[in-house]
C-alpha cells in the first residue's frame, strides 16, 4: 500500500511538472475508447506487450488475467535495467490514465514529430524534449512540425494536429494508427481501474437493493409509529 501511494504521489508530481511546461492552449484529441470493449482492451494489451514493454512497466496489473494472457508478466518487464539512455528511467504506466487522463495519453501518442536536434531524432508537442524514442514512427509515419505564420502554438484553441503534418506514411494508415492507439489507451485505462466495469455492474444491483430496502423500511416505520400513536 505504501508503495502504491508513493508511486501515485510521484506520478502526480511529475504530471504537475509536465503540465506546467506544456503550452496550455493546445487542444487535446478526444480518445475514442470504450471501457467495456474487451476485444479492444485485449488488442491494446498485446500491442503494449510487444512494443511499450520494451521500456515501460505495469507492475500493478502483473497478476491480471488479461495482462497475463497478453504476456505482460513481471518476469518480462524491464525491472532490472540499471542504465537507461540519457539517465532517465521510463515511468511505470499502471496509473498513467488516472494521472493524466485518457485524452492526454491518446494525444501524446499522436504528437511525435521529427527533430534532428534531439538524440532520439524525435520530439513531442505535449512533453517538449521528451526522452521517449520514436517507437511509434514506423507505425504512424514521419511527422514534421508546421511553422504556420497565421497562428502560434500559444494562441488559444490551436489543436495539436494543426501543428503537425504527416510527410511519409508508416506501416499503418492514419485510420488504423488511430484505432491502434485507441486500443492501447483503452488498455491503459483498464489497467488503471481493472474492476471498473464490474463495480458499475454491481453498483446497479446495490442501488436496486437500497431502493427496495428503503421502500420496506418506510412501511416498517409507518407500522411502528402507528402503534406508538395509538398508545398515546
Amino acid at each position: 500500500m505504501k508503495r502504491f501511494l508513493k508511486h501515485a504521489l510521484f506520478s502526480f508530481l511529475c504530471a504537475a511538472s509536465v503540465h506546467a511546461e506544456t503550452p496550455p492552449s493546445l487542444v487535446l484529441s478526444k480518445a475514442p475508447i470504450d471501457r467495456n470493449d474487451l476485444a479492444s482492451i485485449k488488442r491494446g494489451a498485446r500491442f503494449f506487450a510487444t512494443n511499450c514493454m520494451v521500456c515501460h512497466t505495469l507492475k500493478y496489473v502483473r497478476h491480471d488475467p488479461i495482462a497475463t494472457e497478453a504476456g505482460i508478466t513481471l518476469d518480462r518487464m524491464p525491472l532490472n535495467v540499471k542504465a537507461w539512455p540519457f539517465g532517465i528511467t521510463p515511468p511505470d504506466l499502471s496509473l498513467e490514465t488516472n494521472v493524466r487522463g485518457v485524452n492526454w495519453v491518446y494525444t501524446y501518442l499522436h504528437a511525435f514529430y521529427e527533430d534532428t536536434s534531439r538524440p532520439t531524432g524525435v520530439n513531442n508537442l505535449l512533453i517538449p524534449n521528451t526522452a521517449m524514442s520514436g517507437i511509434l514512427v514506423p507505425y504512424q509515419g514521419k511527422q514534421v512540425l508546421v511553422n504556420n505564420p497565421n497562428f502560434s502554438v500559444f494562441y488559444a484553441g490551436v489543436h495539436v494536429y494543426d501543428r503537425l503534418a504527416l510527410v511519409s506514411a508508416g506501416s499503418l494508415s492514419p485510420e488504423a494508427f488511430d484505432a491502434t492507439t485507441a486500443d492501447v489507451v483503452n488498455f491503459l485505462a483498464y489497467a488503471a481501474e481493472p474492476y471498473r466495469a464490474e463495480q458499475h455492474r454491481l453498483g446497479v444491483w446495490v442501488l436496486l437493493f437500497l431502493g427496495v430496502f428503503i421502500f420496506l423500511l418506510y412501511f416498517l416505520k409507518r407500522e411502528y409509529w402507528k402503534d406508538v400513536v395509538h398508545k398515546d
